[in-house]
Order: C-alpha cells, then structure tokens, then sequence
C-alpha cells in the first residue's frame, strides 16, 4: 500500500460510501465533518481523481469511486474481522442478499432457511427487489450478491453472472377456468380475459413484449399491473383473470391443484435466473456458504 494512504483514509471513504452524506458518516465513526472533508480530500489528492458527485441525493460514487470502492471493501472487512478475533470479540457476520420477487417464494426461502439453520450466529439481510434495482444496490457495495432473471448483459459492467436454472414465464388460472383443459390456446383466447401481470418495471416484460411483438400482437387488452404477486395470485383466485408470471410465483398452485397451467405455446419465454455479483470482490466465507446454499437449493427445485 502507498504510504500516504492510510487506513483511515480508507475507512472514511467508505463510510461516506455507504451512508451517501458527510455528515452521517462523521456521526458513524464519532469524528466532526470537517476532518471527514479533509480526509476524502487527501484521498482523493493522492489518488489523482475525485470519488464522489456532489449531488442533492447525497454522495455518489464516481466510476473511478466506484472501481475503488470494489477493490478495498472486501480486503477492509477482512482487515476489521482480523482485528476483532485478535482482541478476542469477532464482530457478528452479516450477509445481504437481494433476490428478485419471483425468488423469494420458493428458492430464497429454502436457501436461507437452510443458511440460519447452519449458521445462528450470522445476521442475514434480505431484500426483495425488482432485479435492475438489485442490480444497483450492488453497483453501490449495499448488498454481497443478488439473484434474479438475468438483465441485459451491457447493463452489468464491473459485474458477474452465474446461472442457477432457466425457467419460463407461463399463463395460468384459476381450476374450473374457462378456458381450463382447452388443447391449443392461442393468444387470442387468452386476450378474452384480464391479464395479471407483473409491475411495468419488471425484466420479464422486456420477454413478454418480444414475444408478443413475434406473434404479431400488440399489448394485452385488459391489463393489470401488480408489484404484489400475493395480490395477484387472489386476483387469480376470485376472478377468470389469466396470470402472465414467472413459473415459480404460481408453482405452489398449481401442484396443489388450485391453479392449472394453460395450454398456450410458450416455449419462446424462457429465461436464465442466477446470482449476481461484483466482479472480482473476495467474498467471506458466510457470503460463499449463502452462494452455495442458493446453488444447491436450484439443483433440487429445477433439476
């Protein structure tokens, strides 16, 4: 390490990282705001480059920031773990992980709860979110790893991919649907009915529309957009309304008999699912163990 930089030049940065404001940073590592500034200064000085923007939303990294926020936020936690086992009080592990919707029903909770059992002593952080918003949570250094259907792989610079399983996005109703049992649905029967799909943001309507477009159809003519899959599936329940949903938001359904999965060609909307990392970043060794549990626990429920 260049002797000019010094660990608590790195231990500032990050913070200020973290917390996005100088001033939640000071009150965070109990110093005043004005040795913070000149701290980041000195960095930066040293480093040749600035770290952050100034923006009205806090601090934000800068593409230099960020590469040098992904090179020392590992080997810093390391740094801190070393230190507190040597004074014989470890700080509690924490793993964070964010898992898109569609994983927290089946595959999040059978990876996790696999994870606490092992592990009692680790605190684990989950966060359900939309995948792009994962996916910036990460750019950020908030969460170890993400799981979700694979973005556009131009939008994950400085990122890594690692796919758990492929899986489809199906049409599905209610048991004694209509349409229930009925060989060879076509789009058009299925645009009979209120569609339930997922909110306007989610990845999969990028393969919906693709598939759509491919068949010469415009959007669905009754739509509902839901960010809640439980409000969804009642939807589903109470009315002839038709989900338009990843596979595993509606499994426990259908095996169970209550929803049935309709005949419709879909063999086109298939996508990747897997985990997200940053590139590079040495993980400890609960965050691998978690990384494994959510390997493992695909191989089971998508052999």
């Amino acid at each position: 390490m260049d002797h000019r930089v010094r660990l608590r030049h790195l231990r500032h940065f990050l913070e200020i990282a973290r917390t996005k404001s100088m001033t939640r940073a000071a009150e965070a590592l109990h110093t005043v705001q004005p040795a913070l500034s000149r701290s980041l200064s000195e960095l930066e000085a040293d480093l040749g480059k600035p770290l952050f923007h100034r923006t009205p939303q806090g601090m934000m990294l800068t593409p230099a920031g960020l590469d040098f926020y992904q090179s020392v936020a590992g080997p810093m936690s390391m740094i801190d773990e070393g230190i507190a086992r040597a004074r014989g009080v470890p700080e509690r592990q924490v793993v964070r992980v964010a898992m898109a919707p569609a994983i927290t029903r089946l595959l999040g909770v059978q990876a996790v709860c696999a994870f606490v059992e092992a592990y009692p002593e680790v605190h684990v952080v989950t966060e359900a979110r939309s995948y792009s918003e994962a996916v910036g949570r990460l750019h950020e250094g908030e969460i170890d790893f993400a799981v979700g259907r694979l973005l556009d792989p131009k939008a994950l610079g400085g990122l890594s991919y690692e796919q758990l399983f492929s899986e489809p996005i199906i049409f599905s109703a209610r048991a004694g649907h209509p349409l229930a049992g009925r060989r060879g649905l076509t789009l058009e029967d299925i645009d009979e009915y209120l569609v339930i799909g997922p909110e306007a943001k989610a990845i999969i309507w990028t393969e919906i529309d693709k598939f759509l477009m491919k068949h010469g159809r415009p959007r669905f003519r009754r739509l509902l957009e839901s960010s809640s899959y439980e409000f969804s599936r009642s939807m589903v329940r109470l009315t002839d309304g038709i989900a338009c949903l990843s596979l595993s938001i509606v499994r426990p359904e259908l095996e169970s008999g209550e929803f049935v999965r309709l005949d419709l060609n879909v063999d086109e909307l298939i996508g990747s699912v897997g985990v997200t990392y940053r590139s590079g970043t040495r993980h400890s060794p609960m965050v691998r163990a978690l990384f494994d549990l959510f390997r493992q626990k695909a191989r089971e429920l998508y052999p």
